[in-house]
């Protein structure tokens, strides 16, 4: 895969990594979690959202011809999840859409097929050190 194409592709993927978080900004979850709610909030609608600004970005990835498009589909959302459990918080939105936009890029360039295989792995190590670390680690801790 040409240099070009490769920033191209990973332009495309920020600008729908950042489209998609813009559009969780509109979606009024906040309000919805009064006590006994919050169970419901956390529990079915929040995941629903978040499978619905993903969704968002997949299609806005294909629109663009980014090929193919599901990877970082996939990949995207668990990055920020991964950095904004770890690193961020969750506090300012801003800084949430800027890692959203970081994110994506960053899936796009992982699932290059132009790459070979250790540029790769070896970038995504990390990332799945801190989704096991923020993600999993806690979900296990709460189950014990």
């Amino acid at each position: 895969m040409p240099l070009r194409d490769l920033i191209c592709r990973c332009l495309i993927a920020a600008v729908s990594g950042l489209l998609a978080a813009l559009a969780l900004r509109v979606v009024p979850i906040s309000g919805l979690c009064t006590g006994p709610a919050c169970l419901l909030v956390g529990m079915v609608v929040a995941p629903l959202v978040l499978f619905g600004a993903a969704a968002l970005a997949w299609v806005l990835l294909a629109l663009a011809r980014v090929r193919p498009a599901w990877p970082v589909a996939l990949v995207g959302p668990l990055t920020v999840l991964a950095v904004v459990t770890t690193v961020t918080g969750w506090e300012a939105f801003w800084v949430f859409a800027a890692v959203a936009a970081a994110s994506y890029a960053f899936a796009a360039l992982v699932t290059a097929d132009g790459l070979p295989r250790a540029w790769r792995v070896a970038p995504a190590l990390p990332v799945v050190v801190l989704f096991a670390w923020g993600v999993v680690l806690p979900i296990i801790r709460a189950g014990l």
